[in-house]
């Protein structure tokens, strides 16, 4: 009796020891692009390089999502197994290039190299602990037990972890696929930044936090200090040109009437003065020449 789910396809192959050495999803993964680098024609910088897209990278990894892949590439990229380049010809083509740093997975996988003497050391401390009392003396903590806590630090400050434990809401695969593309553009760090800054203005939603990581990516800001950087420098100037505008209304207001008091007046109102003058004369005139009849009447 026999199953569909045995071996009538083509098994992946990995080996046990590349597993426990770097993850069983990882080893997958790092098999695959082997397979493909030994048949690969593309050689820059003196390696062989393959290309792919995510979504390419799904259809030969039918049984991970997206967003699986993309952790499982930046967690070897991280440990410096996994090299990533763009060798595309035109710029904004963003399709990741990768090789293996081979050197640096045989490093990993010789157990008593000799900058790894401490990491022998430690496991053989580890394996002799397993069938003895712990000593009243307290060991130092092993490599591996290090890289573990190393990881798990990372998963509890990733952006996506972030995200759902922030007040954000549910991710949706729409906003998980932005989040990592932003991590590939910017980094992490700066991503969970402008999560930080919308929490601080009370904008929990990934429409505002987008709009910060674009006004970051134009002003070609890479780091959370040249952020920091530029928030403070932001701020000086602000409260310069408060300071400017606060002087300009304390300024001192200065009748209309004073600045004109030297000037002569204007054409018209010289002529209506004259007028008034002559109007004057005439009924002066007038008066004293009714004065003058009444009294030659009454004589």
């Amino acid at each position: 009796m026999s199953s569909k789910l045995l071996l009538d396809e083509k098994p992946l192959l990995i080996i046990p020891s590349l597993a426990k050495q770097v993850g069983l999803n990882e080893s997958i993964v790092l098999q695959q692009i082997h397979y493909w680098l030994q048949i690969s024609e593309h050689r820059y910088e003196g390696y062989k390089w393959i290309y792919n897209t995510y979504d390419d990278w799904v259809e030969q990894f039918s049984w991970w999502s997206k967003a699986t892949i993309r952790r499982i590439i930046t967690k070897l990229e991280n440990e410096g197994i996994l090299v990533t380049g763009n060798f595309n010809k035109m710029k904004i083509d963003k399709t990741k290039w990768y090789r293996i740093d081979y050197e640096r997975l045989e490093g990993m996988s010789s157990p008593c190299a000799q900058n790894e003497q401490s990491s022998c050391s430690d496991r053989a401390v580890e394996e002799l602990n397993l069938s003895t009392p712990l000593p009243e003396i307290t060991t130092e903590i092993t490599t591996e037990k290090e890289k573990e806590e190393e990881a798990t630090h990372t998963i509890a400050h990733s952006p996506i972890t972030f995200f759902e434990e922030n007040g954000f809401g549910t991710i949706s695969p729409y906003i998980s696929e932005n989040i990592y593309l932003w991590v590939d553009d910017l980094s992490e760090e700066l991503v969970i930044e402008a999560m930080k800054i919308a929490i601080e203005n009370g904008s929990r939603n990934w429409k505002y936090v987008s709009a910060v990581l674009k006004d970051w990516a134009n002003k070609k800001l890479k780091t959370v200090q040249e952020v920091h950087a530029a928030q403070m420098a932001y701020r000086d100037r602000k409260s310069k040109q408060q300071r400017f505008n606060n002087n300009s209304s304390r300024k001192e207001i200065v009748p209309e009437w004073m600045n004109n008091q030297d000037k002569d007046p204007p054409q018209n109102e010289s002529q209506e003065v004259a007028i008034d003058i002559d109007s004057f004369e005439l009924e002066k005139k007038k008066l004293f020449d009714r004065i003058k009849n009444y009294k030659e009447k009454k004589e």
